[in-house]
């Protein structure tokens, strides 16, 4: 154990700002250096995590972590020993952001970790004269498609986005799109279906939202999808559908 100590002070640093710090940051610090030394694993818990309520219990009491790290540790340790879905809530934004990331480290190599699935706020007030960002709303559909089909999940959301109304499943289910190589493509009909939807019509194909043709060619970056499409037709049927970088508007 003695190699491991000074990893967990230059953690206890970094993550609370000082070295001695206080006992819980350097507590966490220490645990996930051991994690990181063993190659990303997260070590077996010798008693159930404390987030989650007994058989015969509704709720469970605890107490937060001094860290953010320290928090991200219990909750990972959890993800791993519930059998469903946890729905972690953050204080704010900027909270949520960093579980995230903290999660994402250390779920990272465990094959059996569940899908993390952060729901952001939509960053605008109710007066505000202008829309979410794009990737917000692109970010937030991709959580609310992928949701109903995971057996399992691990979803983080600012308190303030917990307390807002959302659409029904029904017309998030209802507004997605099947593009499938060999059928039929009518594009004047896609074009006013994905106006309707929301899709602006632009040139060049940028942001999540956008839809761009040119002859043959239908450009379309779908909601909750990392990069855009390039779908190309030979005369009413999709011939293929590739990927495109929206910098260079290269096909993969």
């Amino acid at each position: 154990m003695g190699p491991i100590f000074p990893c967990a002070n230059v953690l206890c640093s970094t993550l609370t700002g000082t070295l001695a710090g206080k006992r819980i940051g350097l507590f966490a610090a220490f645990r996930i250096c051991m994690l990181l030394c063993q190659g990303g694993k997260i070590p077996p818990m010798s008693k159930p995590s404390p987030l989650l309520p007994a058989s015969h219990h509704a709720r469970a009491w605890w107490r937060t972590p001094g860290t953010s790290s320290g928090l991200a540790l219990a909750i990972a340790r959890t993800a791993l020993l519930h059998a469903g879905s946890l729905l972690v809530v953050a204080a704010d934004n900027h909270q949520a952001h960093q579980l995230e990331a903290d999660l994402r480290t250390l779920l990272a190599s465990a094959p059996e970790a569940p899908p993390i699935l952060p729901f952001p706020d939509w960053e605008t007030l109710p007066y505000d004269n202008f829309s979410p960002h794009p990737d917000i709303v692109s970010q937030r559909l991709a959580t609310l498609h992928q949701l109903p089909t995971q057996k399992k999940a691990l979803v983080i959301v600012p308190v303030q986005t917990l307390l807002q109304r959302l659409a029904p499943f029904a017309h998030v289910s209802g507004g997605s799109f099947d593009y499938r190589v060999a059928h039929a493509l009518d594009l004047e009909a896609e074009k006013r279906r994905l106006e309707a939807a929301g899709y602006r019509h632009v040139p060049q194909v940028m942001d999540p939202g956008d839809f761009s043709v040119r002859g043959g060619l239908l450009d379309v970056y779908p909601m909750g999808t990392h990069t855009p499409y390039r779908i190309e037709l030979f005369d009413t049927e999709i011939d293929t559908i590739r990927s495109f970088d929206p910098d260079t508007q290269r096909s993969a």
